[in-house]
């Protein structure tokens, strides 16, 4: 099927949905009206905020300050339940006839102090976290608030233990957009949805030595913590329900609606080094429309300065042996911490604004509309280029050499609008999203050694960029089962989606050798021995023509799925979704979900569902060449070496004998438990094994050394390529794991307290490498070495923990929480550099106090005890002080403590 085809029958199918909910106008004969008062049973003084639901629907409604709700409803038999954090929850079953008022008061009982969030993510119709038969966390609006972390990648981090994402340094763009994981899995292995809607991916595909190399994930932190009202995440496989790329689960962040409400916050602080000074600022403002529509406005501005975790240099400067360097550097005024390399975290200047709007038509629908943009400029760095190394510097430019510097600009925007509404019994939802992100590369203090003393020392490097629309359309509608079951609701739905991946090559001086000439001396500068200095911008050559594409690809997809409330106590979820893709063929996958109340508040339950992965345009097209520092296995020293990335249907990649990409798949088993057995206490407790077939990976570098590989990169020459590297469907994993989360709330004297506890212990293995049948004969070993196995199995913690407590008495909150990380290891190419790196205990703490009505002072302190990851012990991995902590392997990033003061204005 063409893009045009389906687009064109998709729309067509979309503006008659619009139409229908446009033109069909609801009346009092197709609907009733339920409504009806909330107060307390003892003193029956009215429930404001408290939630009424339709069971097995979308439908709900909030209590105003009265206590009063009202919803909309087609004529049937439903069970309607009203919730009140500190109150017991009611359900009452009653009969909706067509143009009826129906009036239903609850009166709920004090008793559960837990907060029941309701998620809708993998339900498809609201339920508590006990209810659901997939685990799934909510991180409410109060946790939010109350975080010391202001990235929202950092926020996920620190509040689910499956979630893994810390800074990264020395890794090109990767310094910028965080490599993140859930339940041990890549960054493309997850989902990210705003409002339920796809999230577009980063431009940028990680191809450096971190973890995630070889993948491209969302950008978290494009999203402001100022616009988020909750985040629901989903862990368990979803691509049944979500398509693609939702093997490790879903992460759905919901926007904020609230209304008449001013909040400003501003936050200062600095780590326990005396640097990484971060200032944020943002401004949340929201107004009704009607009785039910609102607009909600979120704006953030975030300075974060870098850090800088490098010891002192100690390596040869103005000679590779080290021989008259102190002379020297005491000749020029010098000392060796002028050639530190300042790893450490980025520096990021972030504006950002968000927005979340619903507008009513009638009773029955709503127009819908969110979006948002941000604009990040960030600066990181990479190897000093030394005075000793002739072939990288030009000494008329720069005399003692130099750090080159990384800038980047990212843009990244979206927008989504729908119609949602009821007709003739169907909850409808029709809806389209766009959205894009670009990274734009500039190299900055650096020059083209080629060039000479003409060379610039700023150059454009290019830009990457990737672009989705998607279009949904969901049909949820409740099957009268005259009594048989409690519920029983059907799920219908189509999903399209068009891609767009490019790269846009840099200036002509930031890739050329010299001024693309021939002859030496003339056209290109040449160290003492006649040989021509390195081409390109130093520390990241610009894209070439030759790497500029401009790719598309679309898909279609439809699912259906049946979630039965047998009884009160058995609750099975069903599903099977069918995709198309243009470029690939099509997949047909599916799910099952139950859940079983055993005991009273104690329910098993479980999960089985296929899964797949379709490579992204990214890991299709990608080509470049990057410099990456390698270990010399004679020198023992890291030495750079231009690497060629060829895309995956290049002649090159051909002849090296590797096939074009297919997809991912995945087999998710879980089975778990959850308890309540009392009001004020939960547990949940999950088990998981995920299976992934053919996984999509970096491969290894295969080096010129060879002779065949020398051959096949000649073409390359002009570029100083020295190696190559291809995407693959590499290896088959296996991830097993157990979540643990438990939740207690207590009232304490005049206040109330709540103790928390979460866990997450999770081993991946990889078990098979797939060697193609066509690849070069001898490069067996090649396709998958050592390191990046390491990347795979042990580069993030396998047990990841914490325990919090939080008490609010009157106008005072203090707060306490200690986070587990367990060990990591490295594995690199050479058994003799092997490291372990033990476990760490970061304990964080806040406190806060209401200095005057609407207004609220926190101070607070992450990693109080400004603890560090243990550091490198063998010089090979130190690197002559360049890297006291390691760059390949990371459990919390190398920052330590970070202080700050936050003054939060509710006006």
């Amino acid at each position: 099927m063409t893009t045009r085809s389906f687009t064109t029958a998709f729309w067509s199918m979309c503006v008659g949905f619009a139409l229908l909910v446009i033109a069909d106008e609801p009346s009092q004969a197709q609907t009733g009206t339920i409504t009806g008062t909330v107060v307390a049973a003892q003193g029956e003084a009215p429930l404001a905020g408290a939630s009424v639901s339709v069971i097995g629907t979308v439908r709900g409604a909030i209590t105003n300050a009265n206590g009063v709700y009202e919803l909309t409803i087609p004529p049937g038999v439903y069970t309607l339940r009203a919730r009140m954090i500190g109150f017991q929850s009611m359900e009452r079953r009653i009969t909706v006839r067509a143009g009826q008022l129906l009036t239903v008061d609850f009166q709920l009982p004090p008793g559960a102090l837990l907060m029941d969030e309701i998620a809708i993510t993998g339900a498809r119709t609201p339920r508590t976290v006990d209810e659901t038969p997939v685990p799934v966390d909510v991180i409410t609006s109060a946790d939010v608030r109350s975080s010391g972390q202001f990235e929202t990648g950092q926020l996920l981090s620190f509040e689910v233990p499956s979630f893994h994402a810390s800074h990264q340094t020395i890794s090109d763009g990767t310094d910028h957009v965080n490599p993140a994981s859930l339940r041990g899995l890549g960054p493309d292995q997850v989902l990210v949805l705003v409002n339920g809607k796809r999230r577009h991916q980063s431009g940028l595909v990680h191809v450096n030595g971190t973890f995630g190399r070889g993948t491209v994930g969302v950008d978290l932190n494009a999203i402001p913590t100022s616009a988020i009202e909750r985040i629901e995440v989903l862990r368990d496989g979803a691509a049944a329900q979500y398509g693609s790329d939702a093997i490790s689960g879903v992460i759905n962040i919901v926007l904020k609606q609230q209304t008449d409400a001013l909040e400003v916050n501003t936050m200062a602080g600095l780590t326990g080094e005396g640097d990484g000074e971060t200032v944020k600022t943002d401004v949340n403002y929201g107004f009704g429309i009607g009785e039910r529509g609102y607009f909600n406005i979120s704006g953030e501005f975030l300075n974060r300065e870098r850090t800088n975790r490098s010891d002192t240099y100690t390596g040869g400067i103005f000679a590779s042996d080290g021989a008259g360097d102190e002379a020297e550097l005491a000749a020029r005024g010098l000392t060796r911490d002028d050639f530190s390399m300042k790893t450490g975290q980025s520096e990021a200047i972030v504006g950002a604004a968000f927005f979340n709007s619903v507008y009513p038509l009638d009773e029955a629908s709503e127009l819908y509309a969110f979006g948002g943009i941000s604009h990040r400029n960030g600066v990181a760095t990479g190897f000093y280029r030394l005075p000793h190394q002739e072939e990288r510097v030009v000494f008329e430019i720069f005399p003692n050499g130099f750090l080159p510097q990384i800038h980047t600009e990212i843009d990244d925007q979206s927008v989504g609008a729908g119609i949602r509404g009821n007709r003739s019994g169907w909850d409808l939802d029709f809806s389209v999203s766009h959205g894009g992100n670009s990274f734009q590369f500039n190299i900055e203090n650096t020059v083209n050694a080629s060039l000479g003393a003409s060379s610039p020392t700023t150059f454009d490097a290019g830009r990457l960029s990737f672009r989705q629309t998607t279009g949904n359309f969901d049909a949820v509608r409740i099957i009268d089962t005259q009594g048989a079951l409690r519920s029983l609701s059907l799920v219908l739905g189509a999903e399209f989606r068009i891609e767009n991946y490019q790269i846009e090559a840099g200036e002509d001086a930031s890739w050329q050798l010299g001024n693309g000439g021939t002859v030496p001396g003339e056209d290109f500068d040449t160290t003492s021995t006649g040989a021509p200095k390195n081409p390109g911008s130093q520390v990241f050559p610009g894209f070439q023509p030759s790497n500029e594409v401009n790719r598309f690809r679309n898909s279609i997809s439809t699912y259906a799925g049946l979630e039965i409330q047998a009884t009160e106590e058995f609750l099975i979820d069903v599903g099977g979704r069918f995709e198309n893709y243009n470029d690939f063929g099509s997949r047909l996958i599916g799910k099952i979900a139950a859940r079983y109340e055993v005991a009273p508040n104690v329910a098993l339950r479980g999960a089985v569902s296929t899964g797949f992965r379709a490579p992204s345009l990214h890991q299709v097209w990608f080509n470049n060449v990057s410099i990456q520092f390698l270990l010399d296995p004679v020198t023992g020293e890291l030495e750079p070496s231009r690497v060629l990335t060829a895309n995956n249907r290049s002649a090159v990649a051909t002849a090296f004998g590797l096939p074009p990409l297919d997809e991912e798949k995945s087999v998710n088993i879980s089975a778990g438990l959850t308890a309540r057995p009392v009001p004020n206490f939960s547990l949940t407790a999950d088990l998981y094994r995920i299976t992934i077939d053919d996984r999509i990976v970096l491969t290894s570098r295969f080096s010129d050394s060879d002779p065949t590989v020398a051959m096949l990169l000649e073409p390359f020459e002009a570029s100083g390529v020295g190696a190559a590297q291809f995407f693959a469907n590499a290896v088959d994993t296996e991830t097993f794991g157990v979540d643990l989360v438990a939740t207690y709330v207590e009232r304490v004297g005049d206040g109330q307290l709540t103790l928390t506890g979460a866990a997450n212990f999770t081993n991946t293995n990889v078990e098979r490498t797939n060697v193609p049948s066509s690849l070069l004969r001898g490069f067996e070993e090649t396709i998958f070495d050592r390191e990046e196995r390491n990347r795979l199995e042990d580069a993030l913690p396998r047990q990841k923990a914490s325990i919090g407590a939080q008490y609010t008495v009157d106008r005072i909150s203090f707060g306490a929480q200690a986070n587990y990380f367990g060990s990591v290891e490295y594995k690199p190419t050479d058994p003799a550099n092997d490291e372990t790196f033990d476990p760490k205990v970061l304990l964080d703490l806040n406190f806060g106090i209401d200095v005057m009505t609407g207004a609220r002072l926190v101070l607070g302190a992450n990693n109080v005890f400004n603890t560090f990851p243990d550091r490198h012990q063998i010089s090979g991995n130190l690197s002559a002080g360049r890297f006291p902590y390691s760059r390949r392997v990371t459990q919390f990033g190398t920052n330590g403590g970070f202080y700050y003061a936050r003054l939060q204005l509710t006006l």
